[in-house]
């Protein structure tokens, strides 16, 4: 028992190291390959292959005249002789095709992130000039502001000065107005008296002005 089941093992370590070292192989330049069932024509066509079809060997015949492949799916036999281990032509200038064409579009595209990195450094070139516009815009009214702040202070000191001046006049005027309310009063005080004099002196002279006429005449007689 123990030596069927070292056997089983050994022929699954055989599979599976056949299995991780496959080679690969291309079937040649030929119209049609015919894929056997077993190593010999005499086993079934499995199906057919043609030129360029890559084959993964699982393993070859004894006389190493047949190979075991596996291509598209399924496994067959395949005379040696029609596979080759480089590439043919048609499948290496496929290949080139193929590598050609991605790199066409790797290129376009590679063209096409350099005009929007172009058209994006344009609009930040255009950028940077309208910022270096409005920042000499904002310099320009920033130094006009300046000096609208600047006569504004000199006009708001001046404005003080005129109102302190306002305020002294004012208090000068009210001293002016009481100064001449006083002269007034003194000057009607001044009348008075002098008209209170007029009077007093015009009833003396009415009085001794007839006196003195009287006198006048009798010295006369």
């Amino acid at each position: 028992m123990k030596v069927i089941t070292s056997t089983i093992a050994l022929i699954s370590l055989m599979v599976f190291a056949s299995f991780s070292h496959a080679e690969t192989q291309y079937i040649r330049d030929e119209i049609r390959i015919e894929m056997h069932s077993g190593p010999t024509t005499g086993y079934r066509i499995v199906r057919y292959l043609k030129s360029g079809d890559i084959l993964s060997v699982l393993s070859r015949s004894d006389d190493d005249k047949w190979l075991k492949i596996s291509t598209k799916g399924k496994e067959g036999w395949v005379q040696a002789r029609y596979a080759t281990p480089t590439p043919i032509a048609k499948a290496l200038l496929k290949k080139s095709e193929l590598n050609a064409a991605t790199l066409m579009q790797k290129n376009t595209a590679l063209q096409n992130q350099l005009a929007e990195v172009v058209a994006e450094l344009k609009s930040v070139k255009t950028l940077q000039s309208s910022l270096e516009s409005s920042a000499s815009s904002l310099k320009n009214k920033l130094g006009a502001i300046e000096k609208t702040a600047s006569n504004a202070i000199v006009t708001a000191k001046n404005y003080q000065l005129l109102q302190e001046q306002t305020e002294l006049l004012d208090v000068k005027l009210e001293k002016l107005e009481e100064e001449n309310k006083i002269l007034e009063n003194d000057n009607l005080e001044d009348g008075i008296i002098w008209g209170i004099l007029a009077v007093i002196a015009g009833v003396i002279l009415t009085l001794t002005v007839p006196k003195m006429s009287t006198q006048k005449r009798k010295g006369e007689w």
